[in-house]
């Protein structure tokens, strides 16, 4: 009996569990998915957008300071895009917004160089470019470590890095050093060592500019840019290095403003309004399944061609689920909220992107913490362990390409004078450079010169008629990527001064920081090294070099076209120049000090002195008495003369 009692139990549940409709059945949900449902429409769309501000001091009254808390308040701010600011005023300012905000805000950044590219306190990290150079992957590691640690102790989430474009393309204007390799298994192969010590750290990645801005010549911040490929070369080359780091694990992919006619439909579209690009591969062919974030809707390839709501509807409805820089964030907020009441842009869509935006802050951590503290910014921001990695970086990364009669190291032979050259590249600069500094300050006979992008032709021109013929000269310049600026060489009056130095001199070294490509404009030139970028490090590496105190290790990650083949490199080991400075050296700082700190008894020295004057043993004069660079007596006594009219005293 008791047998069937439980029988008969076991099968009315098995009945009552049947008829148990499918919706009652709890399936647990994530914080992302529980936060979703809590939100109004545009609380949603608020989700989608970035907030882009420099956090430097606002008072109470301040309109923009105003606009924050009232968005952190009711309808939540999505993201904030931090350009720059002071580290401490910026954390306090982001901890009140985040304690104001239901939802946790996400922090991005745009660090491809390190926090110091916005923070002056942050640790230098040498360019992509740079990195592949020192033919290590686990540099890239270390890179992407120190990042995501110095990052997220100033609240920052979300890096907008690393860079996969492959450039191959040398004239390439806004890519350039800011990309591994223009082959794409070095590209990804450094990508995915750098995105691992993002995570290791705690900071999530974005890899650009999908779906390829390597071989473009035009500058997608001026106008839209063309990717001259068809689909074998793109699948091959540029889409490569996506697929590996989507395989890898990356957060979020950021779609470029450019268009490859000869392979996507509707070949005037650019891929940051292009489902085909979006949907089909991206996500469809590469399986891509995390957040997709547009480039910056003010960029002049869009702002050119299209209206700011045209840009955002579009946008979102290719399948983009960021947007940054929304410079008004309210009239994003009622342009979407509007396309939604309208049937332009489905509410399935917005759930879409507010979903993979709130899976970001999950993926962070930020659900679970999202303030931060000034111990933790002590404790990681530009330490000592993090700046002699970025310094071991930038030393063997440092590349010589050619180097005829041997002119690295340099030599210093008798009276003979050296020439620097500083040829920045921006107008107005004639700032010395710190790798001229870094010379100058060993004591080294030279003349130091500084020409910038405002100076003419003819005075280039007779500059360089009073540089004594065959001198020494080393020639630094500054040809780095920068966004609207449409080119990464010298300017046509810069590029003519350099040939004339060489039509007097056969012992120039060349120097570029910056655009590997640089040496395509001076074939001949007698000896050229690259050092990739002008942050002080990698400028005092490229002058350590010049002196043999250190060596010389990096190969090219890249092809310069008729110059060299990607992986040359001529190696140098370790051999510091003797040189005969003819100056004094400067001796030791004197101080001045009680008698009694070094023990000295000078109580009858005044006494003594006086019985001296007095008996005319001569008319007075200053007694100085020094011991081991401490000055204990400095006392003027008696008269200048025997006549003692005039006292000394």
């Amino acid at each position: 009996m008791k047998y069937c009692r439980k029988t008969l139990s076991f099968i009315l549940s098995i009945i009552i569990f049947s008829c148990t409709p499918p919706a009652s059945i709890e399936i647990e949900q994530s914080w992302a998915e529980q936060t979703l449902q809590k939100l109004s429409l545009r609380q949603k769309i608020s989700q989608m957008l970035i907030y882009p501000m420099h956090l430097k001091f606002r008072n109470a009254e301040n309109k923009q300071w105003k606009e924050l808390i009232e968005l952190a308040e009711n309808e939540g701010i999505g993201g904030i895009h931090f350009w720059s600011g002071n580290v401490g005023l910026s954390v306090t300012m982001l901890n009140k917004l985040q304690r104001k905000s239901k939802v946790p805000i996400l922090i991005d950044m745009d660090i491809e160089k390190g926090v110091q590219q916005r923070f002056p306190e942050g640790t230098q990290i040498p360019p992509a470019m740079a990195i592949a150079s020192t033919g290590n992957p686990q540099n890239a590691y270390e890179a992407g470590r120190i990042v995501a640690k110095e990052g997220r102790s100033i609240g920052v989430h979300l890096s907008l890095a690393p860079v996969v474009d492959v450039n191959n393309n040398p004239d390439n204007p806004i890519i350039n050093t800011r990309t591994f390799s223009d082959e794409p298994d070095i590209v990804a192969e450094f990508a995915l060592k750098y995105i691992e010590g993002l995570h290791s750290g705690g900071m999530l990645a974005t890899v650009k500019h999908f779906p390829g801005h390597g071989d473009t010549r035009t500058d997608s911040h001026i106008s839209l840019a063309k990717i001259p490929s068809d689909s074998t070369r793109l699948w091959s080359v540029e889409l490569a290095p996506y697929k590996k780091v989507i395989e890898g694990g990356v957060d979020a992919v950021m779609i470029a403003h450019l268009v490859a006619p000869d392979f996507q439909p509707n070949n005037n579209t650019p891929a940051t309004f292009s489902k085909f690009w979006i949907q089909d591969i991206l996500r469809g062919k590469l399986g891509f399944k995390g957040a997709v974030i547009a480039d910056a809707l003010d960029m002049g390839a869009i702002t050119t061609n299209y209206s700011y709501d045209y840009a955002l509807i579009n946008a979102i409805n290719a399948g983009c689920d960021i947007i940054i820089q929304n410079h008004d964030y309210h009239r994003s907020l009622d342009t979407i909220e509007n396309a939604v009441k309208t049937g332009l842009i489905k509410l399935s869509r917005i759930n879409e992107a507010a979903l993979q935006m709130l899976r970001l802050k999950e993926k962070a951590g930020l659900h679970l913490s999202k303030e931060t503290n000034f111990k933790t910014i002590q404790r990681n921001l530009n330490v000592y362990a993090s700046r002699l990695i970025a310094e071991r970086i930038a030393s063997q990364s440092i590349t010589l390409v050619t180097n005829e009669h041997d002119l690295i190291p340099i030599s210093i032979a008798g009276d003979e004078k050296l020439f620097v050259i500083d040829v920045r590249g921006k107008k107005y600069n004639h700032d010395q450079s710190i790798a001229t500094k870094t010379l100058v300050k060993i004591g080294l006979p030279m003349e130091s010169i500084i020409i910038d992008e405002s100076d003419s032709t003819e005075y280039l021109q007779l500059l360089a008629n009073q540089i004594p013929e065959n001198s020494q000269i080393i020639i630094n310049t500054f040809s780095i990527p920068r966004e609207y600026k449409g080119t990464v060489y010298l300017t046509d009056a810069q590029t003519q001064f350099v040939k004339l130095l060489m039509e007097r001199s056969n012992r120039i070294i060349l120097i570029s920081y910056g655009n590997p490509y640089l040496i395509r404009d001076f074939p001949d030139i007698q000896s050229y090294l690259c050092a990739w970028n002008d942050q002080s490090n990698m400028q005092e590496a490229a002058a350590k070099a010049l002196l043999g105190q250190i060596g010389v290790s990096g190969k090219l990650p890249v092809s310069i076209p008729e110059i060299a083949e990607r992986g040359s490199g001529i190696q140098i080991t370790a051999q510091p120049i003797k040189y005969k400075v003819d100056k004094l050296i400067p001796g030791k700082r004197i101080k001045r000090v009680m008698p009694y700190e070094i023990n000295a008894d000078v109580k009858n020295v005044e006494k003594l002195l006086d019985e001296a004057v007095a008996d005319s043993a001569f008319p007075g004069g200053v007694l100085l008495a020094v011991k081991d660079g401490k000055t204990f007596i400095h006392e003027p006594f008696g008269f200048h003369t025997y006549v003692k009219k005039e006292n000394t005293k």
